[in-house]
Parts: structure tokens; sequence; C-alpha cells
């Protein structure tokens, strides 16, 4: 394993590109441990949406939004609506407690906004339902999700600028960033090591390439050979996204939407 305390300075200069390069995904990021409005900077400037789910009187199970419908059912909706690139949809989560991001940063009316494609990376593999966090203003059926569902390992504290999460079964490690290349190994959803030596070797341009959707993950196997991974098959915590929903006030809402590491 990396040790931290001795590569510190590389490690973090290594976030901040990742970060620093995703200019269209890269807001403000703020805190999501309270529920509560007072606890939000003023500077989020967040704008309340139209939502035309709101209504109270009218939620029934035939509502998306409506926290009748257990969050599996609630996933796949969001999933369709990620899929139709549905503005409204999304927008319709969105409330003044919703933290970490202005929402015209994402340029949702875009079909091709990397919003789309890194929420839809974020929520499809799988969510694991949060039973730690503590949110005030509770009803008693508030229930709070996070994805990806990294497989019930620990990937959100520590170490987490070395963890990448495999999110897919049978993956393949190959020995250069191209699927023409040698497969050196398969992996199935597993925490690999992220080749931090093998990144800071490579120019500025092939960096880029860890950035892109598309793109590639420089890892270590756990048997000590050096390979690549795709990146939509792979969760790198700095670079990624994570979404958090909560049953709350009678309709599913979307509770924050991050990078790197923003507990």
């Amino acid at each position: 394993m990396i040790v931290l305390g001795a590569i510190a300075g590389s490690t973090l200069a290594t976030v901040n590109y990742l970060n620093g390069k995703q200019t269209a995904l890269n807001p403000k990021i703020f805190s999501p441990n309270s529920w509560e409005i007072d606890s939000l900077p003023k500077e989020l400037n967040l704008q309340k949406p139209i939502n035309t789910y709101s209504n109270k009187a009218t939620l029934s199970s035939n509502n998306p939004l409506s926290s009748k419908i257990d969050f599996s059912q609630f996933r796949q909706s969001f999933l369709n609506a990620v899929k139709r690139r549905d503005e409204a949809f999304i927008r319709g989560l969105i409330t003044p407690r919703t933290q970490s991001f202005n929402l015209e940063n994402y340029a949702l009316e875009d079909e091709n906004s990397p919003f789309w494609t890194q929420v839809e990376k974020a929520v499809n593999t799988g969510c694991t339902l949060e039973v730690t966090t503590k949110v005030t203003q509770q009803e008693t059926e508030n229930e709070i999700w996070v994805c990806p569902k990294t497989f019930g390992k620990q990937i959100y504290d520590s170490d987490w600028q070395t963890q990448v999460a495999i999110l897919g079964d049978r993956v393949n490690i190959r020995a250069e960033p191209k699927t023409t290349s040698t497969i050196i190994g398969i992996v199935s959803k597993e925490l690999l090591q992220f080749d931090l030596e093998s990144y800071q070797n490579l120019s500025e341009t092939e960096r880029e390439l860890v950035n892109q959707f598309d793109g590639w993950t420089p890892v270590i196997l756990k048997n000590g050979k050096r390979g690549w991974i795709q990146n939509n098959f792979a969760y790198y915590q700095p670079r990624d996204y994570r979404i958090s929903f909560i049953r709350f006030d009678g309709q599913w809402r979307l509770r924050y939407l991050l990078t790197g590491n923003n507990n």
C-alpha cells in the first residue's frame, strides 16, 4: 500500500489535478453532514426548482418521487429519467436543503452534459442504505441511501486517495490503457490500489485519460502486477461522484452530490 505520509504532497497534487480537470462537474463542495437549511453557506446560491410533484395532497404510489414507493422503485425511476435526459425529473429532486452544488453548473438542458453519464455510473451499480448518519428534522419513514454501492467495503474514510472500487463482475485488467492490450487479470467487485507511481509518470495529455469517462485508471493488483481498468467499471473517489438520496417530508429527495472526501 502507498504510505500517504511520505507522498502527501504528490497525492494532494494528484487529487487536485483530477478534480481540477472536471470543470463541467466541479462546483463548490460543502459537507453533507446536516440536513438543516440553516447549516448551508449563503454562497451556495441554490435555486428552489418548480416541482410538479410537490403537492403532498396528491402524493400516491404513481408519483415517482413519493416516499410511498420503496427505494428500489425510486432508483429505477431515477435511472430511467437519466437515460431519457429528463431535466424536470432531476430538478424535482432538489430542495433548498440539497447540499453540494448550484444546479446551473451542470447544464442539465444539454443531453451531452457529463452530469448524465456521471450520475448514471454512480447509481447504476447499486446503492447502500446509510444507517449511521444522524439526520435532524427526522420522520419515522426517513431512509438515506448512498451510491455507488462499494459492496460493503469501506472507501469513504481512510486511504480514500489510494483505493479504486471495481463496480462489476469479471472486469478485465489490461497491461496498457487500450482494449487491444493483454489481459493481466480479471477482478470482480473488490478494492484495488490506485497506481500513483504510474499516474505520476504519465504526460499531461496521458493523465487526461484518467479523468475521462471513457478513459482508463491505473491500478495495482493484489499480486503486485500493474495494469489499467476502463473508467466505466471503476470508482475512484477523488475523481468520481457519489450521490445520496433521502426519504424526507413525504418524498424522495436528492440529499447531496459530491466528489472527493467530502464526508
